[in-house]
């Protein structure tokens, strides 16, 4: 299977968060290699704006 990378640049590498334990986060990629069929984090898909099924894509943050 091929995965498609993508290099994503960005202003900031912190995001505000939402979670209690911390104010900020660090989110050092968006996508995945795996495609689990139990993953949790699939719906992120609809915020990279990728075509590509869940699972072939990973966008790096630099």
């Amino acid at each position: 299977m091929n995965i498609i990378e993508k290099e994503i640049q960005v202003k900031d590498y912190l995001t505000k968060s939402n979670l209690p334990a911390s104010d900020y986060v660090i989110n050092p990629y968006v996508g995945c290699p795996h495609g689990c069929k139990y993953c949790y984090a699939s719906f992120m898909k609809r915020f990279t704006g990728h075509k590509e099924e869940w699972g072939t894509f990973i966008d790096i943050v630099s």
